[in-house]
C-alpha cells in the first residue's frame, strides 16, 4: 500500500507547512517569550509556556490545557506523534526552523519544542478544595522565590506522595517555563493554591482538621528534630503539612506561629542550614507514608 500523498513521514500532515516568515501571526504567542515571562505578563494573560518534549506530553494529557505547540522541523514528527496519540489529539501544532524559532522566542530552544498552556484550571483550586481537606500529606511555601527551588520541591513532592502544594501569595509560580521543567512536569499534576495570607489559611485549615500537624521546617538549634516525626516510627501518622520557607528569610514570624511544631535536619554543625529544595525532600522522606 503506498502511503498517502497527504503525508509527510508517518505523523505530520501537508496541512503543517512549516512557518517561514517571521511575522506569521501564528507566532504571536511564542513572541519574546523569556522577556513576557519575567514580567509576568504570561501569567496575567492565563498562559504558560511548557518546553520540551516530556513536559508538553504531560500537558497534553490535560484535556483543555494546550493551546498550541511549535516544533522545529527536526521534531515536528515526534511532536505530531505525541499530540496524536494524546487526550488532546486537535490541538495545532505549528513548525518552523530553529532560526525561526529562536528569534521569536529570544532564546536558544536547543530541545527544539514549545507549547502554550492555559492556566484557568490549574490556576483556580482553594486550600479548602477537597483535595487538600482530605490530604494527609501537604506542602506549604512560604515566600520560597527561586524558581529552581519551587521546581524541585514540587519534584520532591511528586517522590513523596504528596497530596497538594500551597504557595503564599509572594512565592515564585510553579508554571513558570524553567521551574515547571525542573519539577519534571509535576507541577501539572500536582494540585496546588495560591493564599492571600499563609499564616490565616493555616490556622483555618488546623481549626477544621483538629489532628493536622503542621511542621515548620527551621535551622534553629531550637527546633526538635525530624526524625521525631518519622511516619515509620509511629503506629498511625496523623495528616502532615511541612511549611518551608525561604533561602535567606525563612518562614515568616506569622506562619511559624500557625504551625504546631518546629523541625531541622541533624547536619554538621559546621554548616548552617541546606538548600530549600533538598531540606524538604529529605524531611518529605521522613514523613511520607510507607511504602510509598
Amino acid at each position: 500500500m503506498t502511503k498517502s500523498t497527504n503525508q509527510i513521514g508517518s505523523g505530520v500532515s501537508s496541512g503543517n507547512s512549516p512557518i517561514l516568515d517571521l511575522n506569521d501571526p501564528r507566532l504571536d504567542d511564542y513572541r519574546f517569550l523569556r522577556d513576557r515571562d519575567l514580567s509576568g505578563a504570561r501569567r496575567n494573560e492565563g498562559l504558560f509556556v511548557g518546553e520540551t518534549l516530556p513536559i508538553l506530553t504531560q500537558m497534553l494529557a490535560i484535556p483543555r490545557v494546550t493551546r498550541s505547540i511549535l516544533a522545529s522541523q527536526r521534531m515536528a514528527e515526534r511532536a505530531a506523534q505525541v499530540i496524536a496519540q494524546s487526550a488532546s489529539p486537535n490541538v495545532p501544532l505549528l513548525i518552523a526552523s530553529d532560526a525561526i524559532i529562536e528569534q521569536t522566542a529570544g532564546f536558544d530552544v536547543h530541545r527544539g519544542a514549545l507549547a502554550i498552556g492555559l492556566r484557568a484550571s490549574l490556576d483556580c483550586r482553594t486550600p479548602f478544595d477537597s483535595a487538600f481537606q482530605a490530604a494527609n500529606l501537604l506542602v506549604a511555601l512560604d515566600g520560597v522565590i527561586n524558581m529552581d527551588n519551587v521546581g524541585a520541591i514540587f519534584r520532591g513532592a511528586a517522590a513523596f506522595g504528596v497530596s497538594g502544594v500551597l504557595l503564599s501569595k509572594d512565592s515564585h509560580d510553579p508554571l513558570y517555563r524553567k521551574a515547571l521543567r525542573v519539577s519534571m512536569g509535576y507541577a501539572l499534576t500536582i494540585p496546588y493554591a495560591w493564599c492571600d495570607d499563609l499564616a490565616s489559611t493555616i490556622s483555618e485549615m488546623r481549626a477544621r482538621r483538629p489532628l493536622l500537624r503542621v511542621l515548620a521546617a527551621d535551622c534553629s538549634r531550637s527546633a526538635k528534630d525530624i526524625a521525631d516525626f518519622d511516619s515509620q516510627t509511629h503506629a498511625e501518622t496523623p495528616p502532615t503539612m511541612l511549611i518551608v520557607g525561604s533561602e535567606f528569610e525563612g518562614i515568616s514570624p506569622l506562619v511559624l506561629k500557625a504551625s504546631t511544631d518546629r523541625v531541622r535536619i541533624q547536619i554538621a554543625t559546621s554548616v548552617d542550614s541546606l538548600n530549600a529544595a533538598v531540606a524538604a525532600s529529605i524531611c518529605l522522606h521522613r514523613l511520607a507514608a510507607k511504602p510509598i
